[in-house]
């Protein structure tokens, strides 16, 4: 069962070495080749990076704000790309690459002599006489293999599924069909015979009390959740379109939904009914642990995809702050440079409820620049502190950038319970439902007022109990890629975008002069905006007090901020000095001197302070850009006029103002991607979606 650690690079060229029998004679030469399996995971156009960096779509969560104003051919998140573009390519080769590599290796086991899978026959007798045969799978490392690279298997299409619909499909090697050019198959197919598939290896599989190498190595209970989550997808809603018309497209759900939820009620059942898993760790802590090379059984992390130090994976290195190694020897040089580009809305940190831990420690408010110095980050997305390589004890290097090693919880228990809630709401169980949230929101609020808590228990509509349930994975689940596929299966996502659009929209035009469209926003959403947002935050320089009440890491020099999310009065008239000692302040100020060595650098302790949202988002020349095409394939405005135009089809853009929309007849969102022109020469097959 050993598989190389997370800080070891994956050894699989043996297998390469050797003829197919020889390698599947051998328990060694089947570990180094199903270590070749998780290797595809590990890709960088795959789940090493593009996954949640360059297709992770925009959403009122997961944002990058873009200003090209013309039509492009590569931009996913903003559902501006064509069959031409790289990224469609790139991740459509490393799926179908990884689903290769999965069905090779499951063929090859099943059909070695080493490999059988049988299962125990009992008799059972109950309290009236009545005997009933019981089959009991016997579990070993083979079957515990195959069940690992089915899952493998199911990833990618899930992925597939999430991004084109319906797909090339199969089970089979291409070395025992032949076939480079699968036919493609409708969704429901493919997701039923996943389904069917993990359902049957399940149970010939560890839990994960029982693996070594957990959370690193696939349990029966990371299948467990793989099955709801396949089975919620299939449930739920998605882009169709009619035959013979590709460029009309629209939002459904299978008649039968209710028998995909119910299957996800009973496997995510099967997990919490388990008892081996909890959220008794913090919130940060599940991160922190990741980006440290930590891991933990029994909490949160069920299955964590398990990446080598040096050599794969960019977490911590797009997401956390922006750190310039350009600077030279500066105090945060031997962590090496970070890009931070992986963010969030601005407006995200202003959902959150007060006191919620999620907020305080995903929100991110600065950056360092290249000399090392805090530098406040109010822009039109905020960094996503989540994971940084940072925050890592192990210091990495000034000349390292990615290929951090620090592994992705992809499998957690958080998602269980909200599966389960999700699934439990949709077939009118919402006591089963309430309970689930309350266990993610006791973690998020910890030690806060019980009615903070059981907030949603007096709930009774199911429509608002759904939204308390997505708004719950909302603050939960920020930059792992789940935001746009709960909104699509939901039948949120039109609605969802629209509003967010709005929000900059509103900023900008308030900013230039125009009346705004908070109070449509504000009915909509059920928050003041105009309330909410702040217009000044105010922050000095603070020698790090080391113990984490700041700031993540406990070396670099951080900020003081007064209050980051409110509308604090402007203390800029008192000194920074008599600030700290009036308000009994724990913390040493510091110039930038004191930070960088630099005699060029202000020496005088001071205030940092910074607009929010200010009027550089719009002037008398119209609203900026970053506003205006961030949602570019599905709605954007005019510089310099109150209108928006919304795009019905592919070739039907129409021009409204944005107080006379109904929301409920948005039209849907073109988030499937087009098929690769590879794809399409190799295989014949036809382009929908108005592509």
């Amino acid at each position: 069962m050993a598989l190389t650690a997370c800080n070891d690079f994956l050894e699989v060229d043996a297998p390469s070495k050797q003829t197919v029998d020889a390698v599947f004679s051998s328990s060694q030469e089947v570990n180094a080749a199903l270590n070749g399996v998780y290797a595809k995971v590990m890709v960088n156009d795959a789940f090493g990076n593009s996954l949640y960096n360059t297709v992770m779509l925009n959403s009122d969560v997961d944002f990058t704000a873009n200003s090209n104003e013309n039509a492009q051919s590569n931009t996913p998140r903003r559902f501006d790309v064509t069959s031409s573009g790289s990224a469609v390519n790139k991740l459509w080769t490393a799926l179908y690459d990884g689903v290769e590599a999965a069905n090779e290796f499951i063929y090859n086991l099943e059909n070695s002599p080493i490999y059988s899978k049988v299962a125990n026959t009992s008799t059972v007798v109950d309290e009236f006489g009545n005997e009933t045969q019981v089959s009991t799978p016997v579990v070993n490392n083979y079957t515990q293999m195959i069940g690992e690279a089915k899952m493998i298997r199911a990833m990618f299409y899930h992925e597939l599924l999430s991004y084109w619909g319906d797909v090339p499909f199969t089970f089979k090697p291409t070395s025992v069909t032949g076939e480079f050019a699968p036919a493609i198959i409708d969704r429901q197919v493919i997701s039923d015979a996943l389904i069917a598939d993990l359902r049957e290896i399940a149970e010939y599989m560890y839990s994960d009390k029982n693996i070594s190498d957990a959370p690193e190595r696939i349990s029966k209970e990371a299948v467990y959740a793989m099955i709801a989550r396949l089975a919620l997808q299939a449930g739920g809603y998605s882009l169709n379109h009619d035959a013979g018309d590709t460029n009309g497209y629209y939002m459904k759900r299978p008649a039968n939904y209710k028998d995909y939820y119910q299957i996800a009620l009973d496997y995510t059942d099967k997990v919490i009914n388990d008892g081996g898993h909890s959220l008794t760790k913090s919130f940060a802590s599940v991160f922190t642990d990741e980006c440290s090379y930590n891991t933990s059984t029994g909490d949160d992390v069920i299955w964590e995809i398990p990446y080598g130090k040096d050599d794969t994976g960019n977490w911590g290195y797009y997401q956390g702050p922006t750190c310039s190694s350009s600077g030279g020897q500066t105090s945060y040089s031997s962590w090496g440079e970070t890009s931070g580009s992986v963010r969030t809305t601005a407006f995200y940190m202003y959902d959150f409820e007060n006191g919620d831990a999620r907020r305080d420690y995903t929100c991110g408010l600065w950056y360092y620049s290249a000399t090392g110095l805090p530098t406040l980050r109010y822009d039109y997305a905020m960094h996503n502190n989540k994971w940084s390589k940072l925050w890592s004890s192990t210091q990495q290097g000034k000349e390292s950038t990615g290929s951090t090693g620090i592994n992705f919880a992809y499998i957690r228990y958080a998602d269980v319970l909200l599966m389960n809630a999700e699934a439990a709401n949709e077939l009118d169980k919402p006591d089963q439902a309430k309970n689930d949230l309350r266990i993610v929101r006791e973690r998020a609020f910890r030690n806060s007022n019980p009615a903070t808590i059981n907030k949603y228990d007096a709930v009774t509509d199911k429509e608002e109990l759904l939204n308390a349930i997505l708004d719950e994975r909302k603050f939960e689940f920020a930059g792992e890629n789940m935001r746009w596929k709960d909104l699509v299966r939901n039948n949120k996502y039109s609605e969802t975008i629209y509003w967010t659009f709005l929000k900059y929209y509103s900023v900008g035009a308030e900013g230039a002069g125009w009346s705004d469209y908070y109070e449509e926003i504000s009915e909509a959403t059920g928050k003041d905006y105009s309330t909410i947002l702040p217009s000044n935050i105010y922050a000095f320089y603070v020698k790090n007090p080391g113990d984490g009440s700041l700031f993540v890491n406990n070396t670099l020099p951080v900020f003081y901020i007064v209050d980051p999310y409110g509308k604090a009065d402007d203390p800029t008239a008192t000194t920074v000095d008599k600030y700290i000692t009036n308000n009994a302040l724990p913390y040493t100020a510091l110039t930038a001197k004191d930070i960088t060595g630099s005699d060029t650098d202000q020496a005088k302790i001071g205030w940092t302070t910074a607009k929010v949202f200010s009027a550089s988002w719009g002037s008398d020349s119209g609203i900026k850009a970053q506003c205006l095409y961030s949602f570019y394939g599905y709605i954007r405005g005019g510089i310099r006029d109150g209108e928006i135009d919304l795009v019905y089809g592919a070739n039907d853009v129409r021009t409204i103002e944005p107080y006379s929309l109904d929301v409920k007849q948005l039209p849907a969102v073109r988030y499937l991607l087009p098929l690769p022109n590879e794809a399409l020469q190799r295989g014949g097959y036809t382009q929908n979606y108005g592509y």
